[in-house]
């Protein structure tokens, strides 16, 4: 049975294996175990009997704006809407800490579309997600994902 929730550090060897995965496809970016286990607060686990098989993450940058980052499921269980659980309950939490706006990168853009998000220009991005992460990308400074809003 596949469960949504949150993880705890014992996850978080589950957690980097499936970034690796997905980072060395280049969908995502690399995240070492330390920074896994430092904002390990900030994700959401989709766990299948136990095994970590989705993840997602949401980062606060103002006290009216976050991010929806680091989603992954593994490619037996995509197209099982695994991935919008998973948006849907960073979206809920967000909503909870009452903030206004959500923005992603991505190369999904499809999928962002239909949960009701909208293109926006990367140079609405915070300078400080340039700088922590954007810069650590093989594609910077010519970035190859679209930057998507919503405002909840």
């Amino acid at each position: 049975m596949i469960s949504i929730e949150k993880p705890t550090v014992s996850d978080a060897e589950q957690i980097k294996k499936i970034v690796d995965y997905f980072a060395k496809k280049q969908d995502i970016l690399p995240r070492s175990i330390e920074d896994i286990v430092e904002r390990i607060r900030e994700f959401v686990v989709a766990k299948d009997n136990g095994i970590v098989i989705g993840t997602s993450s949401l980062r606060l940058y103002y006290p009216d704006l976050g991010e929806i980052r680091t989603i992954t499921v593994y490619d037996k269980y995509q197209h099982k809407h695994i991935g919008r659980m998973l948006v849907d309950f960073d979206i809920n939490e967000a909503k909870k800490l009452n903030i206004k706006r959500l923005f992603a990168l991505t190369f999904r853009k499809k999928f962002f579309e239909s949960m009701g998000f909208k293109f926006i220009d990367k140079k609405e991005l915070p300078l400080k997600k340039i700088w922590e992460d954007c810069i650590k990308c093989p594609f910077f400074p010519d970035c190859k994902e679209e930057a998507m809003i919503i405002n909840l």
